[in-house]
């Protein structure tokens, strides 16, 4: 089965997707591997009030969890973290993935996202450290020539992916 490897950025329906689809989708949260304390029942307001607790050499793990996933899983499509660190693993190990991200040069795409990431629970230091990372992580994705979805304000992962019939 061909699988379809997606470094999705924050916010545009990676986990909601793998919940409506949970057969095809998987969404490779990182905070699992991250966290030692990380409980998947914590809401974003809970967890960001907790001492987070890291697990050493998280990354390797995380790694070869997805490729265990791609190798082994029954998920058509997989969500991943969208980090460079990542990126490169992807790159290096010759697996074709996509980046799903925000359209930086839509007008008013940060005011839209501040509003996003604050009514799901993100804390203010939280969204604007992300906010900064979108273009940094949209510019290294063309310098690379990635394959990228481009989202627009009000669209989300799931539209991307049936407009394009891959869902």
């Amino acid at each position: 089965m061909k699988k379809l490897v997606i470094a999705g950025f924050a916010g545009i329906g990676k986990t909601i997707l793998g919940e409506k689809n949970p057969k095809d989708v998987i969404d490779m949260e990182i905070r699992p591997y991250k966290y030692a304390n990380y409980k998947k029942e914590y809401t974003l307001f809970e967890w960001y009030k907790k001492e987070h607790i890291l697990n050493e050499n998280f990354i390797p793990k995380y790694i070869e969890a997805v490729k265990d996933e791609i190798k082994n899983g029954n998920h058509k499509i997989i969500f991943v973290w969208l980090k460079k660190e990542i990126l490169e693993f992807l790159i290096k190990e010759n697996i074709d993935f996509t980046v799903a991200t925000w359209n930086e040069k839509e007008e008013e795409i940060e005011e839209f996202l501040k509003e996003r990431y604050s009514k799901r629970g993100n804390p203010p230091y939280w969204i604007e450290r992300v906010i900064r990372y979108l273009d940094e992580i949209n510019t290294y994705s063309r310098v690379k020539d990635l394959d990228i979805i481009y989202l627009n304000k009000y669209e989300n992962i799931e539209m991307k992916l049936k407009e394009m019939k891959l869902l």
